[in-house]
């Protein structure tokens, strides 16, 4: 409506219920557009058998049928074939192939000691090599079979995994399709490739105050890159089906023709029936002949090809895995990839955990035959579902009587149903293994007593926040569990070890204290390396290695730790409901006696033996096969939920699923009808630049009124390749001089001559030369420095743009009042010296200035960052041997350094997340009552502004970047020269060079 050519009379006679129908109804009989396939909802009914125990049947067929109506869904032929005419095809990937980094030679001795970048190198160059070799087996996320399939690698290279295309499994895949002869009256030059897709599924709340709720099942084209797959704007999710829960009216039908209702294990029965009678419903015969020969698309880049549907991953939560897999929850071998026992759990990282997950499940003949016999005892037999004949055959596997329908479709054809399920970091780390570890530890807090839990709620508040959003402020106290989302659940570990130190009092309180800090360090540690979005062999190994260190860390912390402590469970609204409930029936019988408690905790013991705590170690293998774990994790699934959920607004709510997928189809033409109306609009605004500028050559007047103007870019959009961004404006301005007359009483400027020093900055800016044997600068020299209008120009915010370590440019916003604080590379010479230096930002400007005695030159802006420096403590242990965060202060006046400097804003690295170490007090030694301290702390108002922490925590965690700048490897750090994994002992005297 904001457009110039809109008129509201166009609108007049507008009908939208036949404009929708229009919309529904249109096609383009061109083969090459992505309108040109019939892909619209199609509303169908699976049959699912009613068995009863006890009854029995001649046959499967003859037991009764409940037709389940209202399946919505697209035929997944039409929706695989109008995905791959889309036109940003021209960008997806058709040939698997290994990409290798090639750094020099320094790096590669470092990489391979102490995963450690080394000194300064030219950037690097990623090289990749194509494979077409044999498979000799089909793709497994175990440890034994997770190349197996590919040639021995021989390559001079670091091999990396980013991309899907990068993993073994589509390299398999690839190789397998290549051995098979072409089809028959393909020309030669027809281009063979795999169509790899991963799969998404997951039931999700459409509203917050209501029942209502959608099972959708979402595809994504794995030959487009991850980096858009993953944005929702990008809108890379192909909706395939709603899948519908089991009808309320299914008891009325059970109960009409046996008499009593369907038991709570035939319902979970008919459940997983119904799951796997739409995904066979969904794999019909078009699909299979798609799948086994292939076909023929004009892609939208423009070129013919046969490609081959494959299902690379099924990304779900632990229940709908073991819902798709048909295997029973929480049974004797509750791992969908391998037949473990549940006993042996708790060995997880050790040499006999890893022999084990050698045994991998496998869609074998001995697996077919069980299931197959069993539901023969079910349906025709008229066996009890919880029956011990059955689960003697069934439980040695956590097998269930219901085949897979990817077993049924796909096991022909080589295709392991188990391998499909990769391990999932959001539902199973974040919300699993660290939330059931997190909810320990605050048990223990409550155990403690005095006021340990309100201590851990007063720190947290007390931590800044890090990024646009990347660690979030923690407002609420943290040891409220209520409707937390993954994202809370990891700041909370990246934060954890600051805040959690020395909480826990006892007689064992140092070793204590000592454990659960290893633990914080090596989950935190574990999860940064199993999030990263570009690994190579040497953090895949680290991988591993902190893999065993997790499981050795969490069976000690079980041991020594939760012992000795009783703990009970987390006091909740629910259990205080309760405990009134009974309160008040206790009351009501008279048996509440004096003194005596009318509630009682009940006592909760930490558990470990979990399939979440498990899979730990599957996440290295699942890398290698399919690369990085944000290829398979199920968060760009959920980020899909919301589209589905601001459509179900626009429905009757009445039966919605269909009116929802309606929508969601009208939202994809609609896309790509806008997407050719900009590249038309484009075409014609670039044309009439083009006839401007000619008119302007040839010396006539432009047509003001159709002349595109080209705009000028936002300031926060400047150039990437620029090293940071501050404002042009000079609107906050300061007299110098009266300035710092005014602040005169200020501690922090009787520690520091300002002006003095900061002329000596502009010196050192304008490459003046120290004179022969001083170490500072002469009157006469900063005499020469000429302030224009004698003004000081201030700013709010800094921008600084940096290379990630996945080779991706990105930016950070500096802004003294939030975020202040800031991460600098040290000009050490020693190879042991911390690679970082670290200040707190309390000021952005910018000078106009000139140098007396070159006349010849403008004035020249100086943009300036004044800062209070933070020193490296030497003295405490830190590094990933010692399983510590680096550790520093301010410097106090007595120590022969400069307090306050001047920075170039070229020199800063990034933003750092800088933590108070809460453990070690406050002191005011370091400097007085002063405006500086008001300027990045984050922690609000507080009593204790005027003074400072003892310490500070340099938060290695706080995001993937920052960690790989500490850990090292990271492709894109090259040219940053990083320490040894050593730890020095004794204070060294620390002075930093003049800026």
């Amino acid at each position: 409506m904001q457009e110039p050519g809109f008129d509201p009379k166009d609108l007049a006679n507008l009908d939208s219920a036949h404009e929708e129908r229009r919309l529904d109804n249109y096609f383009e009989h061109d083969k090459g557009s992505p309108l040109s396939v019939d892909d619209r909802w199609i509303k169908g009914i699976v049959k699912i058998r009613l068995p009863k125990e006890g009854v029995q049947y001649k046959c499967e067929e003859d037991v009764p049928e409940f037709a389940v109506e209202d399946v919505t869904y697209r035929p997944l032929v039409d929706v695989f074939t109008a995905a791959y005419k889309q036109p940003c095809v021209k960008t997806w990937h058709f040939i698997p192939h290994r990409l290798y980094w090639i750094p020099d030679a320094a790096t590669s001795r470092s990489a391979a000691g102490s995963c450690a970048s080394s000194a300064r190198s030219p950037s690097p160059h990623p090289t990749s090599s194509c494979s077409s070799s044999q498979p000799q087996s089909p793709s497994s996320l175990s440890d034994d079979s997770s190349s197996s399939a590919l040639p021995q690698d021989t390559h001079e290279g670091i091999r990396v995994y980013s991309e899907v295309w990068h993993g073994d499994t589509w390299l398999e895949e690839d190789a397998r399709m290549r051995t098979r002869p072409r089809e028959a009256g393909d020309p030669s030059d027809l281009e063979y490739a795999i169509a790899p897709w991963g799969l998404y599924s997951d039931s999700t709340h459409l509203t917050s105050f209501s029942q209502a709720s959608l099972w959708p099942l979402y595809g994504y084209p794995l030959a487009q890159s991850k980096y858009v797959r993953g944005q929702p704007t990008s809108f890379a999710a192909h909706h395939l089906a709603y899948i519908p829960s089991l009808p309320d009216t299914l008891q009325d039908l059970y109960q009409a023709i046996y008499g009593v209702p369907a038991s709570a294990a035939m319902l979970t029965f008919l459940k997983r029936e119904l799951m796997q009678a739409v995904l066979l419903l969904l794999m019909d015969d078009r699909f299979m002949y798609a799948y086994v020969h292939g076909l023929v698309l004009l892609c939208g880049d423009e070129i013919m090809r046969r490609l081959f549907i494959r299902f690379l991953i099924h990304s779900a939560d632990y229940p709908e895995k073991m819902l798709l897999a048909c295997l029973r929850f929480f049974a004797r071998c509750p791992c969908p990839r391998c037949r473990i026992n549940k006993d042996k759990i708790i060995e997880m990282g050790t040499r006999n955990d890893l022999y084990r997950r050698n045994w991998v499940r496998q869609d074998d003949t001995d697996t077919i035959y069980r299931i197959k016999i069993t539901r023969r005892w079910v349906l025709e037999d008229g066996l009890a579902l919880t029956s011990k004949y059955i689960a003697r055959v069934l439980d040695p596997l956590s097998l269930t009587p219901t085949r897979s329908a990817y077993s049924i479709r796909l096991r022909e054809h080589g295709f392991n149903v188990y391998s499909l399920f990769a391990p999932d970091l959001m539902h199973e780390f974040e919300l699993g293994v660290w939330k059931s570890i997190w909810i320990h530890l605050l048990r223990i807090l409550y155990a403690v007593g005095e006021d340990a839990i309100q201590r851990l709620n007063q720190r947290f508040r007390q931590t800044p926040p890090f990024g646009r959003s990347t660690i979030r402020r923690f407002s609420a106290n943290v040891s409220n569990q209520g409707k937390l989302a993954a994202r809370d659940y990891e700041a909370r570990l990246q934060c954890f070890m600051p805040a959690f130190e020395n909480l826990l009092v006892g007689p064992a309180s140092r070793r204590d204290n000592g454990i659960v800090l290893d633990l914080g360090f090596d989950l935190a540690t574990w999860h940064c390396l199993a999030k990263l979005r570009e690994h190579t062999e040497i953090s895949l190994a680290g991988l591993d290695a902190k893999t065993v260190d997790v499981g050795a860390t969490v069976r000690t912390f079980a041991k020594k730790t939760c012992g000795e402590y009783v703990t009970v469970e987390l006091p909740s609204k629910d259990s205080a409901a309760r405990g009134r409930r009974t309160a008040h029936l206790n009351k009501n019988k008279n048996i509440r006696k004096r003194g005596a408690a009318t509630t009682e905790a009940k006592r909760k013991y930490f558990n470990y033996t979990t399939y979440k705590f498990h899979a730990m170690r599957d996440y290295a293998p699942a890398i290698r096969a399919i690369a990085a774990s944000d290829n398979f994790n199920t968060q760009v699934g959920e980020l899909e939920h919301r589209h589905v959920k601001r459509f179900y607004a626009r429905t009757n709510k009445i039966r919605a699923a269909f009116q929802i997928a309606q929508h969601m189809r009208r939202a994809e033409k609609l896309r790509i009808i806008k997407r050719r109306v900009d590249a038309a609009r484009a075409s014609q605004e670039g044309a009439a630049v083009n006839a401007t500028l000619t008119e302007l050559v040839t010396g006539g007047k432009p047509d003001r009124s159709t002349a595109a103007v080209p705009q000028e870019p936002l300031p926060f959009m400047a150039d990437p390749l620029a090293r940071y961004h501050i404002a042009e404006s000079q609107r906050e301005c300061d007299d110098l001089s009266l300035w710092v007359a005014s602040q005169a009483a200020d501690p922090a400027f009787q520690v520091q001559d300002f002006l003095s020093d900061l002329r000596n900055h502009m010196l050192t800016r304008f490459n003046v030369a120290l004179p022969l044997g001083d170490e500072d600068y002469s009157m006469t020299d900063r005499s020469r420095v000429v302030f224009m209008k004698n003004r000081i120009y201030w700013h709010r915010v800094l921008r600084v743009n940096y290379t990630t370590y996945d080779r991706r440019r990105t930016q950070e916003s500096i802004n003294p009042r939030t975020h202040g604080d800031v991460l600098l590379l040290a000009t050490n010479k020693n190879e042991g010296d911390h690679p970082y230096w670290y200040a707190r930002i309390i000021k952005i400007f910018h000078v106009n200035v000139r140098m007396l005695g070159a006349f010849d030159e403008e004035p020249k802006r100086i943009d300036v960052l004044w800062a209070r420096w933070f020193r490296y403590d030497q003295s405490a242990l830190s590094g990933f041997g010692a399983k510590r965060l680096p550790r520093v202060t301010f410097i106090p006046p007595q120590c022969n350094a400069d307090q306050f400097a001047f920075l170039d804003p070229a020199d800063v690295v990034r933003g750092a997340h800088i933590i108070p170490a809460f453990a070690h007090g406050r002191t005011s030694c370091f400097l007085g009552p002063s405006s500086v301290r008001n300027n990045g702390s984050n922690l609000g108002k507080d009593i204790n502004m005027d003074t400072d922490f003892k310490y500070y925590y340099v938060n290695i965690f706080a995001d993937r970047d920052m960690f790989m700048r500490f850990y090292g490897g990271g492709i894109g750090h090259q040219g940053l020269r990083l320490q040894s994994d050593t730890v020095r002992r004794g204070p060294v005297p620390l002075r930093l060079a003049r800026h």
